[in-house]
């Protein structure tokens, strides 16, 4: 029998997710999903060089990156509801500023986003050391940024501004790390910098769902529903500190809005420069 995902409170801080261990099904369906994963990597990464010629924007690749991020959820059994996508202007590119709960938050972004804007994820550079993934994610033009150092991670946010001002909307995840409790973690400065350099506008997204069925730490996902709100976005910030803390104060009241009441993690929002995905 699949276990069941349980939710628990503690202290002021709000509501943490906790997870029955994984029952042999769940790990068996996400062990299909990485070997589906790594599959269509394979069968991806040849096809993107025999069309880079031809298609120099890389639309086989965003058209085969939803259908991967299909699969992968479809065999792991989570169903993915969208509401706000109509926020999206075809054509224009973001700054995509999102909450991140779980591995699962990157398959249903670009399930719903991925159709509406081209878009790449800003991920730590341990990722492209991956063989297969981090090829991929080299050539198809995800950002690295690396978490340690200060001044790389500003080097590698040029890229990123780069990027949105001529290629693609770009995913930041500005809290940093994944939220092990599910609950919004303090957001860094590094998506606003990058938002005000290009002249782009911060469009924040909610995902909800995603830390109950695959909490940090925990290998197999459990079925359910991941829920993905799109906001309405924000002016592109000025270049002044106190206009970025206030583009980001209002990024993270609009990602927390979508959120349970236990979940809006009251700390106020940090500066820095952000981590990638986790």
């Amino acid at each position: 029998m699949l276990s069941l995902v349980q939710r628990g409170a503690r202290g002021e801080r709000g509501a943490i997710a906790a997870a029955a261990p994984a029952g042999p099904v769940e790990v068996v369906r996400t062990a299909l999903a990485h070997a589906w994963a790594m599959l269509f990597l394979v069968v991806l990464l040849p096809v993107g060089l025999l069309c880079f010629p031809f298609d120099p924007r890389q639309w086989m690749h965003d058209r085969l990156s939803v259908v991967w991020a299909r699969g992968a959820l479809w065999l792991v059994g989570v169903r993915v509801e969208a509401e706000g996508a109509l926020h999206v202007r075809p054509g224009e590119r973001y700054v995509i500023a999102a909450n991140h709960q779980s591995t699962l938050d990157i398959l249903a972004l670009l399930v719903v986003l991925q159709g509406r804007t081209p878009l790449r994820f800003l991920a730590k550079r341990a990722l492209f050391r991956v063989p297969v993934l981090g090829w991929g994610m080299r050539l198809y033009g995800h950002t690295p940024v690396d978490r340690r150092r200060a001044r790389g991670a500003l080097a590698d946010l040029g890229e990123a501004r780069r990027n949105v001002m001529q290629r693609w909307s770009t995913v930041f995840f500005p809290e940093g790390t994944r939220s092990a409790t599910g609950a919004l973690l303090p957001f860094r400065l590094g998506a606003f910098r990058t938002a005000s350099a290009a002249g782009a506008r911060v469009l924040p997204v909610t995902v909800d769902g995603a830390g109950a069925l695959q909490p940090k730490g925990r290998y197999a996902a459990a079925p359910g529903v991941v829920r993905v709100v799109v906001h309405p976005p924000l002016d592109p910030p000025g270049a002044s500190l106190e206009d970025l803390r206030a583009t980001m104060e209002a990024c993270r009241a609009a990602v927390a809005s979508a959120l349970p009441e236990a979940l809006r993690e009251a700390s106020g929002p940090a500066e820095g420069v952000p981590r990638g995905p986790g």
